[in-house]
């Protein structure tokens, strides 16, 4: 990714937070008035609260829209400089997702008709006993590919039934070049 990219991406994130906040926070100001109108005009209850469902859900929209650029850029090791993608991606490399990713590959390997996965098999056994050992850590960038490995039905190799072994090999190997040795703290 660009310099350039990465830079209008945060600005990007900083301007649809800002919109979210404040579209969030006028549906609260008009639900509160339409709460305070059933008292003192009941006429422009209803008003607000239509007012204030509007903007609920156009600030709902927009945090959807920022919620997937961040999933989006989280997968670019160069866009961690936003702190948001950093945090999104170093969630993803938490031990208590890898172990979720473990399991989920655990079960692929065991529902998977023989042979499915082929020469992948073993390096998908070898990806789950890494992604459980505590003694080593998960890139982010490679954590964000192992989620979108076991999560991402139609992009996914080990999800979708038009896919090759080597292509789960080739995937699997990839995250795999992320871990590393823990530091000792």
């Amino acid at each position: 990714m660009y310099a350039r990219a990465v830079d209008d991406a945060g600005s990007r994130l900083r301007d649809l937070r800002r919109e979210e906040w404040s579209d969030l926070g006028l549906a609260a100001l008009a639900f509160g008035l339409a709460l305070l109108a059933t008292q003192t005009t009941p006429d422009l209850a209803i008003p607000f609260f239509v007012g204030g469902l509007a903007v609920a859900f156009r600030g709902a929209l927009v945090a959807w829209r920022r919620w997937e650029i961040v999933e989006r850029l989280a997968g670019e090791r160069d866009a961690h400089v936003i702190p948001e993608v950093r945090e999104h991606a170093l969630r993803e490399a938490s031990i208590e997702r890898r172990r979720l990713y473990a399991a989920n590959i655990r079960y692929a390997l065991q529902t998977a008709a023989t042979g499915e996965f082929g020469a992948a098999t073993l390096e998908l056994e070898s990806l789950v006993v890494e992604l459980e050992d505590v003694t080593l850590t998960l890139d982010a960038a490679c954590a964000v590919a192992c989620a979108r490995l076991v999560t991402d039905p139609s992009g996914s190799p080990l999800l979708r039934l038009d896919s090759s072994p080597q292509e789960v090999r080739s995937r699997v190997r990839h995250i795999r070049t992320g871990f590393a040795p823990r530091a000792e703290a």
